[in-house]
């Protein structure tokens, strides 16, 4: 089997990586910026050297607006091209829920003195979005539980487990050789949670 991701929803660092059970495995790191388009497929190419991966994985967000856009641009041409097959995940993915039981918050840091959001509630109702942190103790009051990247000094009063995480191109590559292999859907349409997307909630 062969795999190529593309991480590139992050603020700070983009990355790419490859993986081929004959040949190994290989990434590379880049910082975020507006040459970001430009720099991702003169590194695939280095990496893949006319080898055409099986199975293409995508960050689909959230994250950076842009990211998202440019790396799920670059997945979706190349799966084209190539004939592979393309799979996405979300960030949301790498937090599994912290408890069954209890209404719970998962929150990620979006950098924008606000956090994107996915609510999981008793009633089976999954939601997600963006919100602003002092406005998220009053829009979640029954929450139980808050957990993700943030710090409990922005749910005063409230429980919050931190959670921290390497979500780069490596981490794409081996989640999604998992869920696959738990037969699991990963459609590859963004997730654009930003107030500035379209829609500022997704029913996930």
């Amino acid at each position: 089997m062969s795999m190529l991701a593309l991480e590139t929803a992050s603020y700070e660092e983009a990355s790419v990586s490859f993986f081929d059970e004959y040949v190994g495995f290989f990434q590379e790191i880049f910082p975020m910026g507006r040459d970001l388009s430009s720099q991702i497929m003169p590194a695939i190419e280095k990496m893949i050297r006319g080898r055409v991966p099986e199975i293409i994985v995508v960050d689909r967000g959230p994250g950076s607006f842009t990211g998202i856009r440019t790396g799920l641009a670059a997945a979706q041409g190349l799966a084209l091209g190539w004939g592979s097959k393309l799979v996405g995940l979300s960030r949301f993915d790498c937090f599994p829920r912290h408890k069954e039981s209890g209404n719970e918050l998962l929150l990620l840091d979006a950098k924008a003195g606000g956090g994107f959001y996915y609510e999981y509630r008793t009633d089976g109702k999954k939601e997600a979005g963006f919100c602003k942190k002092d406005e998220l103790s009053l829009k979640f009051p029954d929450c139980e539980r808050y957990y993700g990247e943030c710090g409990e000094t922005d749910f005063p009063g409230k429980h919050f487990v931190p959670i921290k995480t390497d979500f780069d191109a490596k981490f794409l590559l081996a989640l999604a050789m998992e869920k696959l292999d738990n037969g699991e859907e990963l459609p590859a349409d963004a997730i654009y949670l930003h107030l500035r997307a379209v829609l500022p909630k997704n029913k996930l």
